[in-house]
Protein backbone atom coordinates (compact mmCIF):
# COMPACT_ATOMS: atom_id res chain seq x y z
CA UNK A 1 0.00 0.00 0.00
CA UNK A 2 2.85 2.35 0.83
CA UNK A 3 4.46 1.76 -2.57
CA UNK A 4 1.19 2.51 -4.31
CA UNK A 5 0.88 5.77 -2.36
CA UNK A 6 4.44 6.75 -3.33
CA UNK A 7 3.73 6.00 -6.99
CA UNK A 8 0.57 8.10 -6.87
CA UNK A 9 2.55 10.95 -5.29
CA UNK A 10 5.20 10.72 -8.04
CA UNK A 11 2.52 10.75 -10.73
CA UNK A 12 0.84 13.75 -9.10
CA UNK A 13 4.16 15.55 -8.95
CA UNK A 14 4.81 14.86 -12.62
CA UNK A 15 1.32 16.03 -13.55
CA UNK A 16 1.82 19.25 -11.61
CA UNK A 17 5.10 19.88 -13.43
CA UNK A 18 3.47 19.23 -16.79
CA UNK A 19 0.55 21.48 -15.92
CA UNK A 20 2.98 24.23 -14.97
CA UNK A 21 4.91 23.82 -18.24
CA UNK A 22 1.90 23.71 -20.58
CA UNK A 23 1.20 27.47 -20.62
CA UNK A 24 4.82 28.26 -21.46
CA UNK A 25 4.85 25.64 -24.22
CA UNK A 26 1.59 27.01 -25.56
CA UNK A 27 3.00 30.54 -25.53
CA UNK A 28 6.13 29.37 -27.35
CA UNK A 29 4.02 27.69 -30.01
CA UNK A 30 1.96 30.87 -30.43
CA UNK A 31 5.13 32.93 -30.84
CA UNK A 32 6.51 30.47 -33.40
CA UNK A 33 3.25 30.59 -35.34
CA UNK A 34 3.35 34.39 -35.42
CA UNK A 35 7.00 34.31 -36.55
CA UNK A 36 6.19 31.87 -39.34
CA UNK A 37 3.28 34.04 -40.49
CA UNK A 38 5.47 37.15 -40.50
CA UNK A 39 8.19 35.39 -42.49
CA UNK A 40 5.65 34.01 -44.97
CA UNK A 41 4.09 37.44 -45.47
CA UNK A 42 7.55 38.99 -45.86
CA UNK A 43 8.49 36.34 -48.41
CA UNK A 44 5.30 36.96 -50.40
CA UNK A 45 5.98 40.70 -50.36
CA UNK A 46 9.52 40.17 -51.68
CA UNK A 47 8.24 37.96 -54.49
CA UNK A 48 5.64 40.59 -55.47
CA UNK A 49 8.30 43.31 -55.53
CA UNK A 50 10.54 41.14 -57.69
CA UNK A 51 7.65 40.44 -60.09
CA UNK A 52 6.90 44.16 -60.35
CA UNK A 53 10.55 44.88 -61.10
CA UNK A 54 10.60 42.21 -63.79
CA UNK A 55 7.46 43.61 -65.46
CA UNK A 56 8.90 47.12 -65.35
CA UNK A 57 12.06 45.80 -66.99
CA UNK A 58 10.05 44.05 -69.71
CA UNK A 59 8.06 47.25 -70.25
CA UNK A 60 11.22 49.32 -70.58
CA UNK A 61 12.71 46.83 -73.05
CA UNK A 62 9.48 46.85 -75.07
CA UNK A 63 9.39 50.64 -75.11
CA UNK A 64 13.02 50.78 -76.20
CA UNK A 65 12.33 48.23 -78.95
CA UNK A 66 9.45 50.38 -80.18
CA UNK A 67 11.18 53.77 -79.97
CA UNK A 68 14.77 53.00 -80.97
CA UNK A 69 14.08 52.18 -84.65
CA UNK A 70 12.28 55.50 -85.03
CA UNK A 71 15.09 57.44 -83.33
CA UNK A 72 17.74 55.67 -85.40
CA UNK A 73 15.87 56.40 -88.66
CA UNK A 74 15.54 60.08 -87.71
CA UNK A 75 19.27 60.35 -87.02
CA UNK A 76 20.30 58.97 -90.39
Amino acid sequence: MKELYLQVQKIQSMLEKLTAQLPSISDQLDELEKDVNVRLTDHETRIRKMEMTMWKLFGAIGLAAAVLPTVISLMS
